[in-house]
């Protein structure tokens, strides 16, 4: 049986026994980001089925474009795992600070690293939120035998978005530029209300027609 792979050279054994690890770089935002790519999985495999809701050329186009997207928006998930900013808010605390100009360069180093560090789960949430919109393309146009599929994806794509937001919550809050917080605060917001709708128009697609 071959084996699984996140990416090139890890499988998802390997990732599993380092996410258990409490000196793994992988944490809640891997692991987000890991739910979201099997999400994405399930939708492209849906998706490229053979028959479609009523086998029609406009849904087949429909699955085609969603398969297309779906694919290059897994790979950008699976980039967020192998970003490492935890190294550079370490260097940025271990900077001097035996004067005032030292700890102001300080504070501005590490500042800059919390918001590179808040930069990861924002994608991820965004990239969720943008598998939940394909997904309610996939469940509107694939076959109703899939539907099981699909709601598992769905399950997935959600609970990464939940636990990247989580994570990204947590992390504004050491942060001191109010300006940005609170465009991130809105944005995660109005993310969070499009996948909800996403998610609702999708599991009446593949909920059973009544008998």
């Amino acid at each position: 049986m071959a084996t699984l792979q996140l990416d090139g050279d890890v499988s998802i054994r390997e990732f599993l026994k380092a996410l258990a690890s409490a000196d793994s770089p992988h944490g809640t935002v891997s692991a987000s980001a890991v739910a979201g790519a099997m999400g994405t999985s399930l939708l492209i495999m849906v998706a490229e089925l053979p028959t479609t809701r009523s086998d029609s050329i406009d849904e087949r186009r429909a699955l085609v474009q969603a398969s297309t997207a779906l694919s290059d928006l897994q790979e950008q998930l699976f980039e967020t795992i192998e970003t490492e900013t935890a190294v550079k808010l370490f260097a940025a605390r271990n900077m001097p600070q035996a004067s005032e100009a030292q700890r102001s360069k300080r504070e501005a180093a590490i500042q800059l690293a919390l918001r590179t560090a808040a930069d990861v789960p924002l994608e991820v949430v965004r990239l969720c939120a943008l598998g939940l919109k394909h997904a309610q393309t996939v469940a509107e146009s694939s076959c109703r035998a899939s539907g099981s599929g699909v709601e598992l994806a769905l399950a997935l794509l959600r609970v990464g978005l939940a636990g990247a937001r989580s994570n990204l919550e947590t992390r504004l809050s050491s942060l001191t530029d109010p300006v940005y917080t609170k465009s991130v605060v809105e944005e995660i917001a109005h993310l969070a209300e499009e996948a909800a709708i996403a998610v609702r128009a999708a599991e009446l697609s593949v909920q059973a027609p009544p008998a």
